[in-house]
């Protein structure tokens, strides 16, 4: 049944359509900046300017942020790597950065396995890593496999295990690292990849060049007019969606649409429907999660705050997140002590470490993290119990063993014993384990 109803479901998204067709075409966003203009080709779309005069607070945590910065175009005070004339060898591919006539180039290998001058399109990111955008002739923007590496200011290799032949999916000029299909529908608002199959083209528009206010809470037209109109009556934002009254599970999903791995099946996310009208995530599936449900590969965090008591007892991502700065609410274990009391949590007898050190933080033993894209560590969503004994049955990951690296699983088992005895009952993770 469940199958029938996602095919229908299928059916219904392609056959709709979306009378608004005017957006910006990445190939002239030079000339059409909203930042610098007041010419915005999406009437229902106003650019963050609009947002200023009426949310003063939520806009000065935004300006700067990773949503703010998420794809920028590429100039002096954008371009953080060093394209001094500085040359990075990876895999047998040297690729030099350098600069001419005021704009930035990279000379590597192309899509033929021949180099070529590439002229630096756009920015993406700021921080821990930042990666370069450059365009071919049939509208693909590329993202370079060498990106910059903002905390050791140096030049790495997304995969530096991995020699990648120039016909490949994975080699930086095809489809692993094509920004239309890849990258644009969350770093950018509103975007429309409009790709010709045909001829294997992509003519790919957005109305706003990053994570803008209206990526996240809507077309903002409606809710000026209203507000303009009503002036003090107008309370609920119903016209936008993520805001205050949100309800808690709804508003998780709506952070998903960009944090989660999934698939799209609809051409475009038009702020209607729900979550699962748009997108297919991938939580729990064989190769991206551990067989306990932990993170393996680049799922982001979605698939595994499903997972947690924090998800099923209405703890949304803003209870934790700044949703504008984006940064943690508070440092340290204070965030947690929100809702976990601090006398009993926060304490040797539960911790089992010394005080202030990091065995004593709870995101240490409760959120487990890898290393993706060369630097970027990312940390598990599931608030799960360290549980050495099921990572010696399942070979799964525990919290232990990753800080005291010098020791094994049976060790942590052991020493798991001595402070919290056998546990009473069977964890979720034993089942999905042996599915």
């Amino acid at each position: 049944m469940r199958l029938v109803f996602l095919i229908l479901t299928l059916l219904v998204c392609f056959s709709c359509k979306n009378d608004k067709s005017e957006y910006v075409d990445i190939q002239d966003f030079e000339e059409k900046t909203f930042a610098s203009t007041a010419q915005i080709p999406d009437d229902h779309f106003l650019g963050d300017a609009a947002c200023k005069s009426c949310h003063k607070e939520a806009f000065k945590d935004w300006k700067g942020s990773h949503h703010d910065k998420a794809m920028q175009i590429a100039t002096d005070s954008t371009i953080l790597g060093d394209f001094n004339n500085k040359t990075f060898t990876s895999q047998g591919i040297t690729s030099r950065f350098f600069q001419k006539n005021g704009e930035f180039y990279v000379n590597t290998e192309g899509r033929d396995g021949k180099y070529h001058d590439y002229k630096i399109e756009y920015t993406f990111g700021i921080t821990p890593l930042q990666q370069y955008i450059v365009k071919f002739p049939d509208g693909h923007y590329q993202c370079l496999r060498t990106a910059w590496d903002t905390e050791k200011n140096k030049w790495f290799d997304l995969y530096p295990d991995f020699k990648v032949v120039h016909s490949e999916w994975l080699h930086w000029s095809r489809g692993g690292l094509n920004w239309n299909n890849m990258c644009a529908d969350c770093h950018s608002t509103n975007v429309r990849k409009n790709y010709d199959i045909e001829t294997h083209s992509y003519d790919t528009k957005y109305a706003l060049i990053n994570v803008s206010c209206e990526a996240c809470h809507g077309p903002g037209k409606a809710h000026v007019e209203n507000a303009n109109r009503l002036g003090a009556a107008y309370k609920v934002a119903g016209d936008l969606k993520m805001t205050f009254n949100t309800e808690p599970k709804q508003l998780v999903d709506d952070c998903a649409r960009c944090h989660v791995r999934r698939e799209q099946y609809t051409k475009f996310y038009n702020f209607e429907g729900t979550f699962l009208d748009h997108y297919f995530p991938q939580v729990l599936v064989n190769n991206l999660y551990h067989p306990d449900g932990q993170i393996l590969d680049e799922v982001y965090v979605y698939g595994s705050f499903l997972q947690s008591k924090m998800y099923q007892n209405n703890v949304t991502c803003t209870n934790c997140h700044n949703p504008h700065s984006l940064k943690l609410r508070f440092e340290g274990n204070k965030l947690c002590a929100q809702c976990h009391d601090a006398k009993v949590y926060e304490a040797p007898s539960h911790h089992f470490h010394d005080m202030n050190s990091e065995g004593a933080q709870c995101i240490n033993c409760h959120m487990t993290g890898k290393i993706y894209m060369g630097n970027d560590y990312r940390r598990d969503h599931s608030f799960r119990i360290p549980r050495p004994d099921l990572s010696l049955k399942y070979g799964t990951p525990n919290a232990c063993v990753q800080c005291h690296t010098d020791k094994d699983d049976a060790w942590a088992w052991e020493h798991y014993q001595k402070t919290h005895g056998t546990p009473k009952s069977k964890h979720f993770s034993e089942l999905l384990a042996r599915v």
